[in-house]
C-alpha cells in the first residue's frame, strides 16, 4: 500500500520506460562519474560473472575501461564483490556497505530446502559467522583456507559433509557463507591464481558496522524505486529475493513516505 492522500499521477509505458533507462544512463552515459556512482545509482552490478558486471558499468559510463573498474575493485576499494539482493554475487559501493548488510541481515530467512539433520542449528549459525569473521579479519583465504580455520575454529560438525554441491558434498559450515556476507563478516578478496579468496570488508572500510534493519531496509526501498520505479512490493520482493507479504507489509509500513502512480491509468 502507499500513501494515496495526494493526487495520483498517471504515467505512460513510454513515459515510465524513458525515466528508467534515464535513471540506468542507458539512454545516455553519464560523464565524469566513477564506477562506484552508477553502481550505487542501480542498486548493485550483477557479477556471478565479474565481466558481466564490467559490461554493466561500461555501458553507463562515458570513456570508462576494464582496468578502471578493476582499479575501483582491487585498488582503490570503492567497490566491493559480495553477496547481495537475492543471495547472488554483485558489486557494491564500499561506502553503501552499512546500508546493505543492514537491509540483507534484517530480511526474514527463506525456507530451506536441506533436511533436517543437514541444517545448522541457530546457535551452530552464529558460531559459523563469528569464525568467518575472526579468520578474515586479517587475511584473504581461499575457501579450503577458510574451512580448515572454521572447522578449527567451532568442532567436528562443521566439517560433516552433508550439503550437496557441484562434484560432490560441501562441510555443513557452507550454509552460512551468504548469511555471513549479508552480516557484514565477509566480502570476496582478489583471486589468487585461479582461486577464489574471501575477506572481512572491515578490512578496506574501518569503523564499518551494519546499519539498523528498518532505518537500512527503508533506504532500499528508496534506491530501488528511484532506479526501477515506478514499482509493486511484489516485485520489489521478486529483485531482493523476500516473501512477498512481508515485502508488502514492508512497503505499507513506509507509505507515508512513498508516492502512488497509475500506468496508462
Amino acid at each position: 500500500m502507499t500513501n494515496r492522500t495526494t493526487e495520483v499521477a498517471c504515467l505512460s509505458w513510454g513515459e515510465v520506460c524513458a525515466r528508467r533507462l534515464d535513471r540506468h544512463a542507458l539512454s545516455a552515459p553519464l560523464q565524469d562519474a566513477r564506477p562506484a556512482d552508477i553502481v550505487g545509482t542501480i542498486c548493485g552490478a550483477h557479477a556471478q560473472v565479474l565481466s558481466a558486471a564490467e559490461l554493466s558499468i561500461g555501458l553507463r559510463l562515458a570513456g570508462i575501461t576494464r582496468t578502471a573498474i578493476r582499479e575501483a575493485l582491487w585498488t582503490e576499494r570503492s567497490l566491493v564483490k559480495t553477496f547481495g539482493p537475492r543471495g547472488t554475487v554483485h558489486l557494491l559501493p564500499t561506502q553503501d556497505l552499512p546500508m546493505w548488510t543492514g537491509a540483507l541481515s534484517a530480511i526474514p530467512p527463506s525456507r530451506t530446502s536441506q533436511a533436517k539433520d543437514v541444517r545448522l542449528t541457530p546457535e551452530q549459525t552464529e558460531r559459523v559467522v563469528e569464525a568467518i569473521a575472526i579468520a578474515l579479519d586479517d587475511a584473504e583465504l581461499t575457501i579450503d583456507e577458510l574451512s580448515e580455520a572454521v572447522i578449527a575454529s567451532t568442532g567436528p560438525w562443521a566439517a560433516d559433509l552433508v550439503m550437496p554441491a557441484f562434484g560432490g558434498m560441501w562441510p555443513r559450515w557452507r550454509q552460512a557463507l551468504t548469511m555471513a556476507a549479508n552480516r557484514g563478516a565477509l566480502c570476496f578478496g582478489p583471486h589468487r591464481g585461479s582461486k577464489v579468496t574471501y575477506t572481512n570488508p572491515r578490512r578496506w572500510l574501518p569503523g564499518f558496522r551494519p546499519a539498523g534493519g528498518q532505518t537500512a531496509l527503508a533506504a532500499i526501498v528508496s534506491r530501488y524505486l528511484h532506479a526501477y520505479g515506478p514499482a509493486t512490493a511484489q516485485q520489489f520482493a521478486q529483485w531482493l529475493g523476500t516473501p512477498r507479504r512481508w515485502a508488502m507489509e514492508l512497503f505499507d509500513s513506509l507509505s507515508t513516505e512513498l508516492q502512488h502512480v497509475e500506468i496508462n491509468g
